[in-house]
Formats: structure tokens, sequence, C-alpha cells
């Protein structure tokens, strides 16, 4: 009859142990949960002010906002520096025509990493369209999210190929 306790008393203990494991994991994938919520918020807050600051024309902002050796490729060729940036930044004509589609998708990666994808399009014409998709990998440093990589690609569409 003791062994039969003891027989219990050790199935008792493993759903115990399995109990407080399920706990643990299913807190700590919340917790994870939580925590990319957080980072997508606050990479949802980075984006806007680079935003802002690009449409403002605060080209200082605009590179600021970014890492000093970032990858910067405009439709195909890479920007050599943050000077060329900022010099393109303060030449484009605005304010910029209102996007028919404007959509961002933001995908934290780590506590410190995550990437954004904008997808844009633009009446050029009564003929064409000009669609643009925008991604950045943006990097936590020092409290601060920053612009790792830039990659920016535009394609004119006629409208009645769509």
């Amino acid at each position: 009859m003791s062994n039969l306790k003891v027989e219990d008393m050790k199935t008792f203990k493993i759903i115990i142990v399995g109990i407080i494991l399920f706990l643990n994991t299913t807190e700590r994938m919340y917790g994870q949960t939580s925590d990319m919520e957080s980072i997508k918020s606050e990479l949802q807050e980075a984006t806007n002010k680079e935003q802002l600051a690009f449409k403002n024309g605060d080209c200082q902002e605009v590179v600021d906002s970014m890492e000093s050796d970032i990858t910067f490729i405009a439709n195909g060729n890479k920007v050599p520096s943050k000077a060329v940036i900022q010099k393109f930044c303060n030449s484009i004509p605005r304010p910029f025509k209102k996007a028919t589609i404007d959509n961002l998708d933001i995908y934290p990666l780590t506590n410190e990493t995550g990437y954004t994808i904008r997808t844009l399009e633009y009446q050029k014409d009564s003929q064409i369209k000009i669609l643009e998709y925008v991604t950045k990998i943006w990097r936590k440093s020092d409290g601060k999210w920053k612009i790792t990589h830039f990659q920016s690609t535009l394609k004119e569409i006629s409208i009645s190929d769509k």
C-alpha cells in the first residue's frame, strides 16, 4: 500500500513539473509577443519620424536616422556616402505628390533589429503610374533606432497594363 503512495507521489511530481514547465513556456512566449509588439511600436515611431523629416526637407534629421556605414541602394545604384544622400535629399522638389497607395509593413526581428517595407503608388500622369518599394533594415544602438540598410526601387507602369 505504501508502494502505491510512492508511485502516486512520483506521478504527482511529474505532473506538477510538467505544469510548471508549460506555464513558464507560455509566459515566455507571451512575454516575447509583448516584446515584439513593443519593438513594432518603436519601429513605427522611428519610421514616422524619419519620414516626416524627409517630407519636410529636414535632411539633417534624415541622415541622422541612418548608421554611419549605411548601405543605401536607390533604384539599383549604390549611393557612396551619407553626404551624397543628404545632397540628394536636399535637391528633391517638395511638396511630394500624394500617394494613391501607401502601405507600411513592420517586422520586428529581435529587441534590437527589425525591418520595414513600404509600398507606394503615385500617379505620374494620365497614362503612367509609379510604384515604389522601400525596404529599410533598422538596428537599435545606444537606445536609438537607425537605418543600417535602405533600398528603394521605382517602377513605371502603363495604366493600360494594369
